[in-house]
């Protein structure tokens, strides 16, 4: 059997057991529902401390990434302690060097944020954006289009 195809079995099986567990959940709910009132408020609060109900969402998840938090805080402040990003981001001074890599990486050009390390104050500091790297930068730069030709 190759391993793309044991893959795609194991998926659907937990598709499946997902869907069967969730087909259960609302029958419980819709039971939970129509006899309330001959169960009592007591034990119609202990089953949903069981079995709760899930809320529906109305539109995309709203959740940022790390990288775009990061992203915005340097525009923000200028300038990040290395502490103050381990406190807020968990992040250490090994992962920075590709969080860096990766905001000097972004898709659009004219959104690159260009940070640098002053191992001195031990802070991360933006010296630039947009599509041009600045004038003194020495740290990674992006590939061109016509450098992969």
């Amino acid at each position: 059997m190759a391993k793309n195809q044991f893959v795609d079995e194991v998926d659907s099986k937990q598709d499946e057991a997902k869907a069967e567990k969730n087909a259960a959940k609302a029958r419980i709910l819709e039971f939970i529902k129509e006899n309330a009132d001959q169960m009592g408020e007591q034990l119609v609060a202990d089953f949903h401390k069981f079995v709760k109900p899930t809320a529906t969402r109305s539109g995309p998840r709203m959740s940022k990434s790390i990288n775009s938090e990061l992203r915005d805080a340097f525009l923000e402040k200028r300038s990040l302690t290395e502490m103050d990003i381990f406190k807020q981001f968990k992040i250490g001074r090994p992962e920075m060097t590709t969080k860096i890599r990766i905001l000097v990486l972004c898709p659009d050009p004219k959104d690159r944020v260009w940070v640098k390390f002053d191992e001195a104050t031990e802070t991360y500091n933006v010296v630039g954006t947009g599509e041009k790297p600045p004038a003194d930068w020495d740290g990674y730069m992006p590939a061109s289009k016509t450098d992969s030709l």
